[in-house]
């Protein structure tokens, strides 16, 4: 059989090929039928995966994205401060203002200490990391905390505690001496650890984040609605930080039962994160709630409100723009049900100072 090279595109036709010997009849009719015989079952085949693909997308066409809200929903922004909403899985999705003002942060501060502390000296969940002991020093640091209303835990000289023990009295009662008491361990001091904080904050993006203290007592410590959205998504990534968060109570050497300061914790899917109130910082709460779409996905919103002027109504305020957010991604368990009666903080869920 003679073989040869066809110039460009062109292709030789059956006849030509039978005249230049090039053609085989019986094979080309043999490769002709096996043809015949595949395409019933390819398009059998193909028609199938259509089929598939169609009730696939068509399961999940109508449902609404968490980038893509409702058109007809509207998020219900707090009528004081300012407020953002996201997710874990989608980052930030709204805020309240276009033209966002840092503010105070308040005890919510303390989410930064306990990511800055798990970076420099990592657990894992069901581990107690190090171990501390209470001296001097840290009585004085209680007795200053106090006498300007500060929101603080018993300790006595000598008494030890684990790097978990010492995180829950942090994070569930808001315990400030506590924050300072970690930080000194853990980075040397507290300016090491503003040090620190700030560079971790670079490396997160946020640049409106500023960092004074480790407790949040302190009214030089700000930050953004969105860039603390941005935090509490990076604390619930963290395993041991998601779980103390997660927890309304805690049994702690010599403070006995410690109960969580964030009242609407185990409502609504609520699993977090951390509240705040100070004079200068008013009344703050950073949020984070399970839901489930119409599809079976499982995701987390978080939320937060800076700056609110009632303390019971924060949480109403919270509810409000936790219910709207999960109609709004059409979400599952969105519905408010009763109402929380929030006893006015003591003097610091962050503790604001005496003026």
């Amino acid at each position: 059989m003679k073989h040869y090279t066809w110039p460009g595109n062109c292709k030789p036709d059956k006849n030509f090929m039978v005249l230049s010997g090039a053609f085989d009849e019986n094979t080309y009719t043999k490769k002709l039928m096996s043809i015949k015989k595949i395409t019933p079952r390819l398009l059998v085949a193909l028609i199938f995966i259509g089929f598939l693909a169609h009730s696939f997308f068509s399961k999940y066409q109508n449902e609404p994205s968490l980038k893509h809200p409702k058109q007809d929903v509207q998020l219900a922004w707090p009528a004081v401060g300012q407020a953002a909403i996201g997710s874990v899985e989608n980052g930030i999705l709204a805020r309240s203002s276009g033209n966002e003002k840092a503010r105070p942060t308040a005890s919510m501060a303390k989410v930064i200490t306990a990511l800055a502390i798990m970076e420099k000296k990592p657990f894992k969940r069901g581990q107690e990391g190090q171990t501390y002991t209470i001296t001097r020093n840290d009585i004085a640091s209680l007795n200053a905390y106090i006498s300007e209303g500060g929101s603080v835990l018993p300790i006595r000289i000598g008494m030890k505690l684990t790097q978990y023990e010492a995180m829950q009295r942090m994070l569930i009662a808001s315990d400030n001496n506590m924050a300072d008491i970690l930080v000194e361990r853990i980075f040397g001091s507290i300016d090491a650890y503003v040090l620190y904080a700030q560079d971790m904050l670079k490396r997160l993006g946020l640049s409106r984040t500023v960092v004074a203290d480790a407790s949040g007592f302190s009214s030089a410590t700000v930050s953004t609605p969105s860039e603390l959205v941005t935090i509490g998504i990076a604390a619930l990534k963290n395993p041991v930080i998601a779980r103390i968060v997660a927890r309304q109570q805690a049994q702690i050497p010599v403070a006995g039962v410690i109960k969580n300061t964030n009242l609407l914790l185990g409502t609504d899917g609520i699993i977090g994160i951390k509240t705040g109130t100070t004079h200068d910082a008013g009344s703050c709460l950073l949020f984070a709630a399970r839901y489930v779409s119409k599809g079976g996905q499982k995701g987390t919103i978080v939320g937060v409100i800076m700056g609110d002027t009632n303390h019971s109504r924060l949480y109403s305020d919270s509810r409000d723009l936790l219910a709207s957010a999960k109609q709004c991604f059409g979400l599952a368990g969105g519905q408010s049900t009763g109402n929380i009666v929030a006893h006015p903080p003591k003097t610091g869920t962050s503790s604001p100072p005496k003026k």
